[in-house]
C-alpha cells in the first residue's frame, strides 16, 4: 500500500481571513444551491445548536499530545503506515485512486490525514500506557454491567393481556413469536417475532434486569411492568462477561475517557473562536 509523505497542515479559515483582510461574515464556507453561508453564521448555527463537537475533539487531541510528551510517547513513521494500512483496509481502500477519492469526499489533504492517523496512534498508545494494570481491577469491580442476553419480547398495555398470553406461552405451548407479531405493541420488534437483539444489565429496567438473569434460556419471564407497557420476556441466550481481548479494549476506552473527562475539568480552555465573534460583533 502506498503512503502519502509528511507535508506542512492548511491553514483554517481565520488564518485565511486575516491574511488577506476579510472577516467571518465575507468568508464563505457553505453553499448550497446558491445560496451562501458565512464562517460566522456557520459558528452561529454551531453555538445555537449546541453542535461544537468538533471543538471537543480538538481540545482533546492537544490534551493528549501535552500528556503523552510528558510520559514521553513518540509515534514514529512505521506506526503511521500501519494506521494507514488498517485504516485503508477499514474502508476498502485498496488502491491509491481509491483512497485520493475518499480524502477528496472529505476534504483532507494527504499532510491532514496523516496527521490524523498520527493522533490516533498517540491516542491509543496513551491509553495503552495509562490503563496498564487497571483492566483486571475495573472488570473485577464492574464485571456486572457487562452481562448481556439476547432477548424476545411482547409488549402490551395492560397486565391481563399479558397474563392471558403467558397462560398460552406457558400451559397451551402457544409459539411466541407468532404472539409477539400478533399482539405486541411495540412496532420495532414486532415484525422480528419481538426478537430485541442483545442487550446488557445496564440497558434493561431494574425489573427486567433481574427477571431475565435470574431465569435459564428458552425461559419465558414475566408480566413485568417498565415503561413501555407489560412485558412478557423469552430468554434466547445468557452472555455472562468474561475479559476477553474485545472487552479489553472496551475497558481500556472507558478508563480512558474518565481519564480525558478529568483532564478537561482541569484544563484551562478559552474559545477565542466563539468568543471573539459572539452575536452582533
Amino acid at each position: 500500500m502506498t503512503f502519502y509523505h509528511p507535508g506542512p497542515l492548511s491553514n483554517g479559515g481565520g488564518a485565511i481571513c486575516r491574511r488577506i483582510g476579510m472577516s467571518l461574515d465575507d468568508y464563505i464556507a457553505i453553499e448550497i444551491n446558491g445560496a451562501r453561508i458565512s464562517l460566522l453564521e456557520l459558528l452561529r448555527f454551531a453555538k445555537r445548536g449546541n453542535e461544537s463537537r468538533f471543538i471537543r475533539n480538538a481540545t482533546d487531541a492537544v490534551m493528549i499530545r501535552q500528556a503523552a510528551q510528558e510520559v514521553g510517547i513518540n509515534v514514529n513513521d512505521e506506526e503511521v503506515q500501519r494506521a494507514a494500512d488498517s485504516f485503508r483496509i477499514k474502508r476498502e481502500l485498496y488502491d491509491e485512486k481509491r483512497t485520493e477519492r475518499w480524502l477528496t469526499r472529505n476534504y483532507l489533504s494527504h499532510a491532514e490525514w496523516e496527521a490524523l492517523l498520527e493522533d490516533e496512534v498517540l491516542r491509543r498508545k496513551l491509553r495503552d500506557l495509562l490503563t496498564k494494570g487497571k483492566v483486571e481491577k475495573y472488570f473485577a469491580e464492574q464485571r456486572l454491567a457487562f452481562d448481556a442476553a439476547a432477548i424476545s419480547r411482547i409488549v402490551v398495555k395492560e397486565e391481563n393481556v399479558a397474563k392471558e398470553l403467558r397462560a398460552q406461552i406457558v400451559e397451551d405451548d402457544a409459539d411466541f413469536y407468532s404472539l409477539a407479531r400478533r399482539y405486541s405493541v411495540d412496532s420495532l420488534t414486532r415484525p422480528a417475532g419481538g426478537y430485541s437483539g442483545i442487550l446488557r444489565r445496564t440497558e434493561m429496567e431494574s425489573t427486567m434486569e433481574a427477571a431475565v438473569f435470574g431465569a435459564q434460556p428458552g425461559k419465558t419471564v414475566g408480566p413485568i411492568k417498565t415503561y413501555a407497557g407489560w412485558q412478557l420476556v423469552k430468554i434466547e441466550a445468557l452472555h455472562l462477561a468474561t475479559l476477553d481481548d474485545s472487552l479489553r479494549e472496551t475497558i481500556k476506552s472507558l478508563l480512558f475517557e474518565d481519564w480525558l473527562a478529568d483532564q478537561r475539568l482541569q484544563a484551562k480552555i478559552r474559545i477565542p473562536l466563539f468568543e471573539d465573534w459572539r452575536e452582533g460583533t
